[in-house]
C-alpha cells in the first residue's frame, strides 16, 4: 500500500496519464459490451422430442421407453423425465451442473440413431434449453389491399424466410401459417373394394412409376460416363395414367381409383385481426446481442415493406424493447442515486474541492468495472448494472475516509507538505483495505450457488466486486494525488477544519450517549438484544416468502387454449373465431377498444410439432387498462365459449412460467391403479386448503382413441396374424409418403391416402379389406371388434417410473409459506404401499434456492471474519466488530415490512451484502481506537475519542450509500425489479446497524478488553506474563 501511495504522490503526470487511459478504455469498453435484459442462463437440460402417429400407451412402449433405456447409462445424468401424448414423446434429460450440454446433445443424437423405431417415426429432435428456447421477437406478416394469400406466401418463401434465416444472431425460427404444397393421390375406398385392391398395392405401383436415379455407367468413346434414368412423368395427366394391376389381372388406371390434387395447406392457421397472416417467432442465439439482433430484424422488415408492395409486418413483441426500457430505467435511477449521494457528501463536507475529489471515484470506478466486464465477456444487463449502481454509494466510502483524514492532518500540521498527505493516507489504508475486502469477500460464496440462481447473481457479484476494488485503488492513489494538487496549498483548510471541529449538537449528543452506554453496558446490550428478538419474532412471520419478486405485468400477453385431444384443426379454429370475436368486441370505460390487436395461432402450442387441439391468442391491452384485472375477467369470459374438458390460461411473452402450476405434488410407482388411488387421496386433501385453486392431476385429462381388438382365433382361421392386420390398417389410415415428383419446374412431395371420410364412422374402419394368403378378401370386422374408448391424454414418467402430478395454483402473496404448509400436511397422508412422493413447483424452488443462499451467507460471515483477523493481526477486535451483524438484520427485516416487500432471493442477496457493508463502519471505528491505544490512551478514552473522530465519516459513508440506493428502492423505472428488494434491505440494515454500531461495538470491545485485562492481571499474580489484547500489524490493546 505504501508503495502505491508514494508512487502516486511522486508521479503526478504518470497517474494522470493512467487515469486518462482508464477513462478512455472504460468508455470504449462500454460501447462494445453485449446488451441484454438478464445474464445468459444456460440450463443443464437436453430435450428429445419424437413424433409417432399412435396413442400415448403405444408412444410410451415403442418410443419413450427405448430412448430412456438407451440414454440412461450416460454419465452425469441427474434425472430423466418424459411425457408421452397423442403422436408425440417428449423426454427431458437433466444433467449435473457444469456439463457441456452441446456435447451431451451430440452424444444423445448418436445413441438414438442406434434405436430401431417402428416405421412412420420421424427422426427424433434433440435440443438444448436456454436463452435460445425463448422467442426474442414475435411478429406477423400479412398482405394489404391487393395482395392475395398466394402472393404473400410466395414473398415469404422467396424473400422473407431466407432473409430471416441469414440474420446475424438467429438460432432458429418458428413459422406458423405458411402453407406448403404437395400432390395428394386420394383413393376412394369403395373403388378400391370393387377392384379388390388395397392402398398398399396402389402405393407400390406409384412408387415404381416415379422411380428415377442412377442406372450405372456407360463406356462411350473411351470414357466412362454415369448413366441416369428418368421416369418421364412431367404432368398430373401422366400420373393419372399410371396402371395398377388388380387381383384379376386387369390394369386399372389411377384416375379410376381416385383423384390427384395439388394441395396447399399448413399444419397451423394464423390470423391477425381476422386477416390471414403468417406468424413468425425469432429465437436469439445464446451470447447474441439482443439490441443488435432486434435492430437487424427491424432493418430487414423496413426494407421489405418498401420493396414488397402491400406486405405489412406487425411487431407483436420485441424483447429488445424490454431490454432498452429496463436498462434505460435502471441507468436513470442509478444516476439519480449518484446525484443524491453527491449532494449528501457536499452537505457534509461543505467544500466543493473536497467533494469533487471524492466524486472522481464514482466515474473512475465504474469505468474500470466496465473495462473488466469487457475483458471477462460479461454483458450489460439489469443484474450487472444493478451491481454497479448499488456499488455507487459504497465506492465513495474509501475516498471519504481518506480525504477526511488528510484534512484533519493538514489542519493539525505545523508545516503542510506532501508527507502529511502520505501519512494521512497510510494511517487509514489498513482500515479502508480491510473494509473493502470484507465487502468484496461476502460475494466469494456466490460461487457456491448452483443452478439459475448462481448464474443470475454471479455477474452481479463480479461487477460489484470490480467496482469496489477499483474504488480502493482510486482512494489510495488518485485521491492523495488530487489532494496534493487541489488541497495542499488551499488557504481555507484551517478555517474549514476549525469550523468542523467545534463540538456540534450531534457530536455532543453522541458523546453523552456513548459515555452513558459504556457506563451501562449490560442495560444497553439487553435493549439491543430485545430489539433483535422482537424484530425476528414479531416481524419475520408477517413477511411473505416468494421465489422471485413480482413486477408490473406487461401489457402484452397471450391466452393458451387446449381443447379435448380429439378436436381437429378445423374444429379448434371454429372455437378460436368465437373467442376472437369476443375480444374484438371488448371496450374499456371510455368505449375504446380494450385490445390493440389480436393474433391467433391455431394448432400451435409453442413447439414446431403441430397440435391440432391447441391454440394461442396474442394480444395487448390499451395503456389505461388494469392488466391483471383484464386477464382475470377475460379468462373467465372466454372459458364460457370452450367445451368441457378444455383448458385456458394466460401467459406473458417474457419467457416466464406463466401457466405453470405453483404447487406440484409428484406421485411415482409401478402400479397404475395404486397411483390413481393415491392421486384421488391427495386431491381430496388439497381441497381442504382454500388458497389452492385449479386442483387437478395429470391423469384427469383423457382423450378418445379407436381400439381394434383382433380375435387371434378368427385371424388364424384366415391365415392372418396381428402384424399383417396392423400393416394393412396402416396403409388405409395413414398417409403413405411416396417421394418427390418434379412438377412445374419444382419438386413436390407426393402422398397416397384414402379419402378423409373414412375416419368419420367406425363402420368404415370395419369395412377395410384384408387379403388372406389364399387371395381371399375379408373385412376387418370379420376378425375384430372396433370400439371407441377413453384413455389417458398423456403418460408421465420420471426416473423410468410412471408418475402422476397433482397440481394447483396458489392464491395470495405468501406462496412459499402456503406451499410449505400444504406439503407438510400432504406428507402426513397415508398412501398405498409402493407409491413414492415428492414436491416441486414454487415450494421446491424456494427450498433449494434459500438453502443455498443461507449456506453462502454462513460462509460469507467466516470469510469476513477471516479477512478482519488477517488485517488486525488478532481475533479479538474482529470478534467485537462482528456484533454489528445481528443488528443489520433488524433494519433489513423492518425495511421489508415497511415497504411490503417479500423475502425472496434478491432480498436475501441484500442480507448477504449487509454482512460486508455494515462491518466497514465498525472497522473504521475500531481501527482508530486501536491507533489511539497504541499511542498510550486507555480503552475507554480511546473508544470515546475514536467515536467522536469517526462519527462524521461513518455517517457520511452510510448516508452516501443510502442516498445512492433510494431511487432503486422505490422501483419506479423498468429494470429495478431485481434491485428493489435488495436496496430496501441494505438501506434498512445500514440505517439501523450504523446507529447501533456506534454504541454496541464500543461496548463489546470494552467488555472484551476488560475481560482480557482481568485475565492478564490474574495470570500476572500467578507469575505469568501475557501479551496484550491486540497484537500484530502494529496495533495493540
Amino acid at each position: 500500500m505504501n508503495s502505491l501511495i508514494r508512487f502516486s504522490m511522486k508521479n503526478v503526470a504518470a497517474v494522470f496519464i493512467i487515469v486518462a487511459m482508464l477513462f478512455g478504455g472504460g468508455i470504449y469498453a462500454s460501447t462494445g459490451l453485449k446488451i441484454d435484459n438478464m445474464p445468459d442462463i444456460s440450463f443443464p437440460l437436453v430435450l428429445v422430442t419424437a413424433q409417432y402417429a399412435a396413442p400415448p400407451q403405444d408412444v410410451v412402449e415403442q418410443i419413450t421407453k427405448p430412448i430412456e433405456k438407451k440414454i440412461s447409462g450416460m454419465e452425469r445424468i441427474k434425472s430423466i423425465s418424459s411425457t408421452s401424448s397423442d403422436q408425440i414423446s417428449s423426454i427431458l434429460v437433466t444433467f449435473e451442473e457444469g456439463v457441456d450440454t452441446d456435447r451431451k446433445k451430440a452424444d444423445i443424437e448418436s445413441l438414438i440413431q442406434e434405436i430401431a423405431f417402428p416405421s412412420g417415426v420421424e427422426r427424433p429432435r434433440v435440443s438444448t434449453l436456454g436463452v435460445a428456447s425463448i422467442p426474442s421477437y414475435y411478429l406477423a406478416v400479412y398482405g394489404g389491399e391487393g395482395v392475395t394469400q398466394s402472393q404473400l406466401e410466395d414473398h415469404f418463401t422467396k424473400t422473407i424466410k431466407p432473409g430471416f434465416q441469414a440474420l446475424r444472431g438467429l438460432d432458429h425460427m418458428d413459422v406458423i401459417g405458411a402453407r406448403s404444397t404437395h400432390l395428394s393421390i386420394q383413393l376412394l375406398p369403395d373403388r378400391l373394394r370393387s377392384y379388390g385392391l388395397t392402398p398398399a398395392q396402389v402405393s407400390e405401383a406409384v412408387r415404381n412409376a416415379l422411380a428415377s436415379g442412377p442406372a450405372g455407367t456407360v463406356e462411350l468413346e473411351g470414357n466412362t460416363l454415369l448413366a441416369r434414368m428418368n421416369n418421364g412423368l412431367t404432368s398430373v395427366k401422366q400420373l393419372e395414367e399410371i396402371a395398377v394391376q388388380s387381383p384379376q389381372g386387369d390394369m386399372i388406371r389411377l384416375t379410376e381409383l381416385g383423384k390427384i390434387a395439388e394441395i396447399s395447406e399448413s399444419k397451423f392457421i394464423a390470423r391477425l385481426d381476422d386477416q390471414p397472416a403468417i406468424g413468425i417467432l425469432l429465437y436469439k442465439a445464446n451470447g447474441a446481442n439482443a439490441v443488435e439482433f432486434s435492430s437487424g430484424a427491424d432493418q430487414l422488415m423496413s426494407q421489405w415493406e418498401s420493396d414488397l408492395a402491400g406486405v405489412t409486418f406487425k411487431k407483436v413483441y420485441n424483447y429488445a424493447d424490454e431490454v432498452k426500457q429496463s436498462i434505460g430505467g435502471l441507468v436513470r435511477e442509478g444516476l439519480v442515486g449518484a446525484l443524491l449521494a453527491s449532494l449528501m457528501i457536499l452537505v457534509f463536507l461543505r467544500n466543493m474541492r473536497m467533494t469533487l475529489i471524492v466524486l472522481i471515484s464514482i466515474p473512475l470506478s465504474v469505468l474500470i468495472a466496465l473495462l473488466l466486464m469487457k475483458w471477462m465477456d460479461i454483458s450489460l444487463n439489469i443484474m450487472t448494472l444493478g451491481g454497479m449502481f448499488i456499488a455507487i454509494g459504497r465506492v465513495v466510502d474509501d475516498s471519504i475516509v481518506v480525504i477526511e483524514n488528510i484534512y484533519a492532518k493538514l489542519y493539525r500540521a505545523e508545516e503542510r507538505n506532501e508527507s502529511v498527505i502520505a501519512l494521512a493516507t497510510k494511517e487509514v489504508a489498513n482500515a479502508i483495505t480491510s473494509s473493502t475486502l470484507t465487502t468484496v469477500g461476502v460475494f466469494a460464496p456466490i460461487g457456491l450457488l448452483s443452478g439459475p440462481v448462481g448464474q443470475l447473481f454471479r455477474p452481479f457479484a463480479i461487477t460489484l466486486a470490480c467496482a469496489l476494488m477499483a474504488s480502493l485503488l482510486v482512494a489510495l492513489t488518485v485521491i492523495p494525488m488530487l489532494a496534493k494538487l487541489l488541497v495542499l496549498k488551499q488557504a481555507n483548510v484551517k478555517g474549514h477544519e476549525a469550523g468542523e471541529h467545534k463540538p456540534s449538537r450531534t457530536t455532543t449528543g453522541y458523546r453523552k450517549l456513548l459515555e452513558w452506554s459504556l457506563n451501562h453496558r449490560i442495560k444497553t446490550l439487553l435493549i439491543s438484544i430485545l430489539l433483535f428478538i422482537v424484530s425476528m419474532v414479531a416481524v419475520v412471520p408477517q413477511l411473505a416468502f416468494t421465489f422471485m419478486p413480482e413486477g408490473t405485468p406487461p401489457r402484452q400477453f397471450f391466452f393458451t387454449i387446449k381443447l379435448p385431444y380429439e378436436n381437429s384443426l378445423k374444429a379448434t379454429d371454429n372455437v378460436m373465431k368465437e373467442l376472437e370475436a369476443e375480444l374484438r368486441a371488448a371496450k374499456d370505460a371510455q368505449n375504446r377498444p380494450l385490445f390493440t390487436f389480436i393474433e391467433t395461432l391455431v394448432g400451435y402450442g409453442g413447439d414446431p410439432n403441430a397440435m391440432p387441439y391447441m391454440a394461442q391468442i396474442y394480444t395487448e391491452v390499451n395503456e389505461e387498462a388494469n392488466v391483471e384485472q383484464v386477464k382475470r375477467e377475460y379468462k373467465a369470459k372466454l372459458e364460457t365459449y370452450i367445451p368441457a374438458g378444455s383448458e385456458l390460461d394466460t401467459r406473458t411473452l417474457t419467457g416466464d412460467a406463466g401457466a405453470a402450476p405453483d404447487f406440484v405434488y409428484v406421485l411415482s410407482g409401478e402400479d397404475a391403479v395404486q397411483l390413481r388411488e393415491a392421486a384421488a387421496i391427495i386431491k381430496q386433501e388439497m381441497m381442504k386448503f382454500p388458497e389452492l385453486t385449479e386442483i387437478k392431476d395429470s391423469l384427469s385429462e383423457a382423450s378418445s382413441e379407436v381400439v381394434i381388438d383382433v380375435d387371434p382365433r378368427k385371424a388364424r382361421q384366415f391365415g392372418l396374424t396381428p402384424a399383417i392386420v396392423q400393416g394393412t390398417l396402416q396403409t388405409w389410415l395413414f398417409q403413405d409418403k411416396i417421394g418427390e415428383y418434379r412438377y412445374q419446374e419444382g419438386l413436390l412431395s407426393t402422398v397416397v391416402e384414402t379419402e378423409k371420410g373414412l375416419s368419420g364412422d367406425l363402420s368404415a374402419v370395419g369395412q377395410i379389406q384384408l387379403r388372406t394368403p389364399t387371395q381371399e378378401t375379408i373385412s376387418v370386422a370379420d376378425i375384430a371388434t372396433i370400439k371407441r374408448v377413453k384413455s389417458p391424454a398423456s403418460i408421465k414418467r420420471d426416473h423410468q417410473k410412471q408418475v402422476i402430478n397433482v397440481t394447483a395454483k396458489l392464491n395470495g402473496q405468501n406462496k412459499g409459506g402456503i406451499s410449505a404448509q400444504v406439503a407438510a400436511s400432504l406428507d402426513l397422508v397415508q398412501l398405498p404401499d409402493g407409491v413414492g412422493r415428492s414436491v416441486t413447483g414454487i415450494s421446491a424452488d424456494i427450498g433449494d434456492s434459500f438453502g443455498q443462499l443461507f449456506v453462502a451467507m454462513a460462509a460469507a460471515v467466516f470469510v469476513v471474519y477471516l479477512i478482519m483477523v488477517l488485517t488486525f493481526g488478532n481475533a479479538t477486535a474482529p470478534f467485537a466488530i462482528m456484533f454489528s451483524l445481528p443488528f443489520a438484520a433488524i433494519g433489513g427485516v423492518l425495511g421489508l415490512f415497511v415497504t411490503n416487500e417479500s423475502i425472496n432471493i434478491t432480498s436475501l442477496i441484500g442480507f448477504m451484502m449487509l454482512i460486508g457493508i455494515v462491518v466497514t463502519n465498525a472497522i473504521v471505528y475500531i481501527d482508530k481506537a486501536q491507533q489511539l491505544r497504541e499511542a498510550g490512551q486507555d480503552v475507554r478514552s480511546a473508544l470515546i475519542e475514536a467515536g467522536i473522530s469517526r462519527l462524521r465519516p461513518i455517517i457520511m459513508t452510510a448516508g452516501a450509500t443510502i442516498m445512492a440506493l433510494l431511487p432503486l428502492s422505490f422501483g419506479f423505472g423498468h429494470g429495478t425489479l431485481i434491485s428493489r428488494g435488495l436496496a430496501v434491505v441494505v438501506i434498512g440494515g445500514l440505517t439501523v446497524s450504523t446507529l447501533l454500531t456506534l454504541v454496541v461495538v464500543p461496548i463489546m470491545y470494552d467488555m472484551i478488553a476488560r475481560r482480557k485485562r482481568d485475565k492478564n492481571q490474574f495470570l500476572d499474580q500467578q507469575g505469568n506474563g501475557v501479551a496484550p489484547l491486540t497484537e500484530g500489524k502494529g496495533t495493540s490493546s
